[in-house]
């Protein structure tokens, strides 16, 4: 049974024209942007500083859009919310919004290696 993919390169065709140069750079943004985005987080989650998680969370969400990876969106939306309680659920919506930017960076590392 194959695995679902969290990813979807639909949009990016569409908007790079199917240019597979402009893909590959735009991937290339995508996986510096959510790699460092990730790191940040961590290190604010330590620091308990929730209004820069939920700042640093909000800027991946047009990078998660042109990518596809849908199910990153709600979880950015309610890490964005919980910055506004005592943030004790941002640690484990942290946790799952990982694991997917994980998944999709190794569907995006495949795909962009499919690209002429």
């Amino acid at each position: 049974m194959e695995e679902t993919k969290v990813s979807d390169l639909s949009f990016l065709k569409q908007f790079s024209s199917g240019n597979s140069a402009m893909m590959k750079k735009l991937i290339n943004v995508f996986f510096h942007t959510a790699q460092d985005a990730i790191v940040k987080i961590q290190g604010f989650i330590e620091e308990k500083n929730w209004e820069r998680v939920g700042s640093i969370a909000h800027q991946l969400k047009p990078q998660c859009s042109y990518m596809g990876i849908k199910t990153a969106e709600p979880l950015i939306i309610q890490i964005e919310d919980a910055k506004n309680s005592d943030g004790s659920a941002i640690p484990a919506l942290f946790e799952s919004l990982k694991a997917i930017m994980e998944k999709a960076m190794i569907e995006l590392k495949e795909e962009t290696d499919k690209l002429p």
